[in-house]
């Protein structure tokens, strides 16, 4: 076979998967894309084959309607206009690529969003016509990976494992985002083992989310730690370091508690309780012992792992 040039479509769809590499990072940019609109509840319903629908639903701002025509373009993003702005993003927002919403319409049968903004009285379906629909935006994706089908039998093979990761995903977004509702709805499925909603209350902070994962048992046996922490901000030589807008918030394990050094005849409970930690924390177990909440510009968060 000579050597040829692919044709745009196969370029842009084979380049797509890089983004868009399995239903996981679908629900993981829909999300990003969510917070960065300042929503602050977000719904995430998905099929018991995790390929067939995929739908993320938020109360954020909304999509003006002056920006319709330019949804789902690749490069196209609110986020950034020069490379230059990149200096000033952190902290600020979770995407700027414009890539996720253009992957995702070229490796699907199709994309549904359905978006309000405040000033208006009706939502629209974009490049549709005007829906019922509250101030905010919902992107519906149907059938992941239709044409790729070999990365389509892949997904479908380990749906089971990518709905426990999506789980996993979003309960990492509470700790992060502990003031934000976030909630799981598998359609269709045989049990709700994977269905999962954290309903924050006023002022909710990091411990209440690791609360909803974890239980009581798990979240006692942390403590939270501030960074900077008042002895230093308010000692005479801070260090520079502190005139940052940003803070570290931690949530560790308490070493105080006794519960890795403890006398012989209490170990095995103890390490009973340590594996409990371990599979109840949101995180790959090799990194289970931290997560730390960046906060910057009014108080959005963001995990360190």
């Amino acid at each position: 076979m000579p050597i040829t040039a692919l044709p745009p479509t196969t370029v842009r769809a084979i380049g797509s998967t890089s983004v868009i590499a399995d239903p996981c990072s679908v629900v993981k940019e829909l999300l990003d894309n969510a917070l960065d609109a300042s929503a602050t509840s977000i719904g995430i319903e998905i099929s018991s084959n995790a390929v067939d629908v995929i739908q993320v639903k938020d109360n954020g701002h909304g999509i003006s309607s002056d920006d319709h025509a330019l949804v789902c373009k690749r490069t196209f993003t609110s986020k950034i206009q020069t490379v230059e702005d990149l200096r000033t993003l952190g902290g600020k927002s979770l995407g700027f690529r414009g890539e996720a919403l253009a992957s995702a319409a070229e490796v699907s049968g199709g994309v549904t969003i359905t978006t309000r903004v405040e000033a208006e009285m009706v939502g629209t379906s974009i490049n549709s016509q005007r829906a019922s629909h509250p101030v905010g935006t919902t992107v519906r994706i149907t059938d992941l990976f239709k044409h790729i089908p070999v990365r389509r039998q892949s997904a479908l093979k380990s749906a089971v494992k990518t709905l426990a990761r999506i789980k996993k995903l979003i309960q990492i977004y509470a700790m992060a985002q502990p003031s934000k509702r976030l909630s799981l709805k598998v359609l269709k499925a045989k049990n709700e083992n994977n269905n999962w909603i954290y309903a924050p209350g006023r002022d909710a902070m990091i411990t209440d989310a690791a609360l909803k994962i974890a239980g009581t048992d798990v979240t006692s046996s942390c403590v939270l730690k501030k960074w900077p922490s008042e002895h230093n901000v308010n000692s005479e030589h801070p260090q520079e370091e502190h005139t940052s807008e940003v803070g570290l918030l931690a949530l560790l394990l308490d070493l105080d508690t006794g519960i890795l050094h403890c006398p012989p005849s209490e170990s095995m409970a103890n390490n009973s309780r340590l594996h409990k930690i371990k599979q109840r924390w949101p995180v790959p177990s090799y990194r289970w012992q931290t997560h730390i909440q960046l906060s910057r510009h009014r108080a959005r968060h963001f995990q360190v792992i």
